[in-house]
């Protein structure tokens, strides 16, 4: 019947740049006894992906050519399908590879099983043009024979979504074809079709598929909710109208195991929801949602592989809803009607915050246990040793936000003082609805634990806290009372040798001589006050203006401007007054520190240590950690900046929008706040006469730079050529009727890129006359102007606080809220201050309407900007800042 054993079907559209590595691919199979064709279907290329097919049909008769106008990828395969002359069909991409042993392995691993399957999987490889990985999904094929056949009934989780499959060049009137009206998981409905035909799947361990994600996709095309927010439901609907069909109108596990594999990565990321829509329109988009999560079990929802447990139990909750408790001596247990959700026998409470202050332990952390805000009254107290208890308040904060933008979670938080200048045992519990729950302990590495050496105890001053994790207890005692046969060791010194002995046996060598170190400095620095300042590599910050006005103050504080090797000439400051990050030097003035003032807030921004470092010394840091921001806190990102997740003992603000929100969003208490403002502000000397000058600062994406483990970022300059974002970025700065205006009202427009855009400046090109991009080294005083222009930058409250028109540009506003950038929504309403608009001509007219009145601030607005800041208490907002911080140090 077939004139080949296989043949390879490869949709090709503008592939020029990959086509010739995937047929070498090909050619290079290792291979004996099987045959194979190629068929090369042009989907009407505009490069010069026609001419390599020809070529290389030239080369090998087994390799033949058709063409047709753009019909898309799913017509073209469904045309490959029709012409195929092999026994087997293989799909792949123009710009994938498959291995060289793939051929031979998947046709006679078919061959084994032809009677019992329409449909064969092999290994997925993920490139990312650096490096090739397996694909995580690989680990749902569990059978660990070179070939094995899956019956979905016993293995509904394998979703099969990508085309690293094989199947069976069916007769005519068997046929299964690609949904043509469908623009994205085509893939996925087409193999389940195709392996519901049968209800088996083989799986061949033996060769590979090599996905290249290092290049723009059809998947990254349609990732927004903008692009999909329709399509995504439209699949799941008719991924369970094909199941329904051959499945007695029920729907399988494996079906639904589909739809849950594409809402957990497309969840995970950030770009699910279409958060863009109008409400009618998203409430109704979510009614379907919901209509779905219907015909999906919670038994299914739970086994889910690659799916956070938490974030099962999230989708369970907000789409299955009526949830029931029963709370006994046995547990506490959650259902949706008769199915068991999950029930908890014991209770994480989540240290992430353990810290030595004078005769009190610091605690902030939260308990670790989903559902909890439909239980009804809870308290978290603590018995001591006599019988009497402590009651410790909870809230809902922004733990929540567990692993997702999205609130995930009901965790309550906790933030409190433990008294430890008294000999006392503190155990924790849990009262849900008048009835006690035993609670066990998790310590994160913000704590005085030495968790990386598995050590339950630690030694300050003459008391020794060691903690039991289950039942969570905390103990203080005399390191003279500590009983011989305890865990604990006698005296202050022999605890230090068994610090010492596990830090060893860990294997913590270059810990152990900085401990050698640090034991012949320890004279010198052991009495200094010794302060820090942290800006960001290659950034001159807050700290640095905070730093040039603290060395000129006449005390006994010993002051450090932290730089980095290539800093060394920027920063301007005596040799003797800064510290190269990284260096021992800095390592063990950190430790000796009292107090670190810092812009940025990740902890490998201001601490030199590593995790296991910085755990294993942290109950020897007495420092208070001061945060003194790079801008105002305005996205919303309790994920990133809420209490549990930061080291900071104070967070300084500038006025009262941000003293509610670090309040109300964040998780923070008045005690960690600085009311000052920031140092930078002194450089913003109000003019009321500024010159007639317009500065444009767009800020970056996410979705359009790339990001490597160390934050360090570079720009995906083919992504971002062809976005919206760019695109009408680039209209106005070319645009000539702008630039007339312009030169008739005798003003010009400054454009700041943000850093990763440096990096490809030239994308940014105007030949208009009034209008100049400025590069790094460009002066820039933000008093100057008359009008700034904005998506999101920070910038905007400094031009509050100079008091200065705003109006904000957004090509891409309806990519933002469905999570193109790292947060979707502001804690600050950006309306306040002027009207958004998002393409260049909207923008062009506004200036066209203001720019004879010179940008005159509205008076409600001029209102609002006047009350905004908080005054410097002191001669200016460097003085006010210093005099806190001396007193709280």
């Amino acid at each position: 019947m077939f004139k080949y054993d296989i043949s390879i079907l490869i949709p090709v559209y503008n592939a020029e740049l990959f086509l010739k590595r995937t047929l070498l691919s090909i050619i290079n199979q290792t291979m004996k006894n099987t045959t194979y064709e190629v068929l090369l279907i042009n989907d009407g290329s505009s490069d010069n992906s026609e001419t390599i097919c020809k070529e290389y049909c030239e080369r090998f008769e087994n390799f033949r050519y058709l063409s047709h106008t753009n019909r898309g990828v799913s017509a073209t395969r469904n045309r490959g399908l029709n012409a195929s002359q092999g026994k087997y069909i293989l799909f792949l991409d123009a710009d994938d590879e498959i291995k060289n042993d793939t051929i031979e392995s998947v046709f006679q691993a078919f061959e084994a099983y032809q009677d019992e399957a329409n449909i064969l999987a092999y290994p997925l490889e993920v490139n990312d043009g650096k490096k090739t990985v397996a694909h995580v999904r690989n680990k749902n094929f569990t059978i660990k024979n070179k070939v094995a056949l899956y019956d979905i009934e016993k293995f509904p989780y394998l979703n099969q979504c990508t085309m690293n499959v094989v199947i069976k060049n069916l007769p005519a009137e068997e046929k299964v074809y690609f949904n043509e009206e469908l623009k994205q998981s085509e893939d996925a409905l087409f193999n389940t079709t195709m392996i519901l035909q049968t209800g088996k799947l083989v799986f061949c361990n033996a060769g590979g598929y090599i996905y290249h994600t290092g290049h723009d996709s059809t998947v990254d095309k349609f990732k927004s909710p903008v692009d999909i927010q329709d399509k995504i439901l439209v699949f799941f609907e008719q991924l369970f109208e094909k199941n329904r069909a051959v499945n007695d109108g029920e729907i399988s596990s494996y079906a639904q195991s589909m739809v849950l594999y594409e809402l957990n990565w497309r969840f995970k990321q950030h770009t699910l929801f279409p958060y863009h829509l109008k409400e009618a329109d998203f409430e109704m988009w979510m009614k379907r949602l919901k209509k779905i999560f219907k015909e999906i079990s919670v038994d299914t929802i739970l086994h889910q592989p690659l799916m956070d447990y938490y974030h099962k139990i999230h989708f369970i909750e907000r789409f299955k809803e009526e949830i029931r408790v029963e709370n006994n001596s046995y547990g506490i247990s959650f259902y949706h009607q008769n199915e068991l959700i999950t029930t908890y026998k014991t209770i994480t409470l989540v240290f992430n915050k353990m810290k030595r202050q004078g005769n009190k332990l610091q605690i902030v952390g939260y308990i670790k246990a989903p559902l909890l805000s439909q239980v009804g009254r809870i308290e978290l107290g603590i018995s001591l040793s006599d019988g009497s208890k402590l009651n410790i308040p909870v809230e809902l904060g922004p733990s929540s936000h567990y692993k997702s933008h999205e609130r995930t979670a009901s965790f309550y938080e906790f933030d409190f003082d433990l008294p430890i200048d008294v000999v006392e045992s503190y155990q924790f519990y849990l009262k849900l609805n008048e009835r006690n729950h035993l609670l066990v302990g998790y310590m994160e590495d913000d704590v005085i634990f030495k968790k990386y050496l598995e050590s339950k105890f630690v030694l300050l001053g003459s008391k020794v806290i060691s903690y039991e994790k289950k039942p969570m207890k905390i103990k203080v005692m005399e390191t003279k009372h500590v009983p011989l046969n305890s865990k604990e060791v006698t005296t202050g010194k022999k605890i230090s040798n068994r610090q010492k002995e596990l830090i060893s046996k860990k294997g913590m060598n270059s810990l152990l001589k900085f401990k050698a170190v640090q034991k012949w400095i320890h004279p010198f620095l052991k009495n200094k006050k010794i302060w820090l300042y942290n800006d960001r590599k290659g950034v001159l910050d807050n700290a640095y203006e905070q730093f040039k006005y603290d060395i000129k103050q006449k005390d006994s504080v010993k002051r450090y401007y932290v730089i980095h090797e290539k800093d060394r000439n920027v920063a301007g400051f005596p040799k003797s007054n800064t510290v190269v990050y990284g260096s021992v030097y800095h390592k063990l003035l950190f430790l000796y520190s009292s107090v670190i003032l810092t812009s940025f807030k990740e902890r490998q921004e201001y601490s030199p240590l590593s995790n296991r470092a910085h755990n294993t010394l942290y109950s020897e840091l007495e420092q208070q950690v001061v945060y003194l921001q790079h801008g105002i806190l305005n996205a919303h990102t309790p994920w990133l900046y809420g209490k549990h997740k930061t080291n900071f003992d104070k967070f300084l603000i500038s006025s009262d929008f941000e003293r509610d929100n670090l309040l109300f969003n964040y998780g923070y208490r008045e005690k960690d706040l600085l009311k000052t403002g920031m140092p930078r502000f002194d450089k913003n000397n109000y003019k009321s006469e500024k010159n007639k000058k317009i500065l444009l600062a767009p800020s970056w994406r996410k979705s359009l730079v790339i990001e490597d483990s160390k934050l360090n970022r570079s720009l995906n300059k083919k992504a971002f050529e062809t976005s919206e974002f760019y695109l009408e970025i680039d209209k106005l700065i070319n645009s000539t009727e702008l630039n007339e205006l312009l030169q008739k009202e005798g003003y010009c427009l400054d454009v700041k890129l943000h850093p990763i855009f440096l990096e490809e400046g030239t994308l940014f090109k105007t030949n208009q006359s009034n209008i100049k991009i400025l590069d790094s080294k460009s002066d820039f005083d933000i008093n100057e102007y008359k009008l700034f222009v904005t998506d999101f930058s920070s910038f905007m409250f400094d031009f509050i606080q100079n008091k200065t028109k705003i109006v904000f540009l957004f090509p891409d506003y309806d990519r933002f809220v469905t999570g193109n950038h790292i947060y979707t929504e502001f804690d600050f309403d950006i309306s306040q201050l002027g009207p958004k608009y998002t393409k260049a001509e909207e923008l062009v007219t506004f200036i066209k309407e203001k720019i004879t009145a010179e940008f005159t601030v509205e008076p409600e607005v001029a209102a609002l900007y006047e009350d905004f800041y908080y005054p410097a208490k002191e001669s200016s907002y460097r003085a006010t800042v210093y005099k806190e911080i001396i007193t709280i140090s």
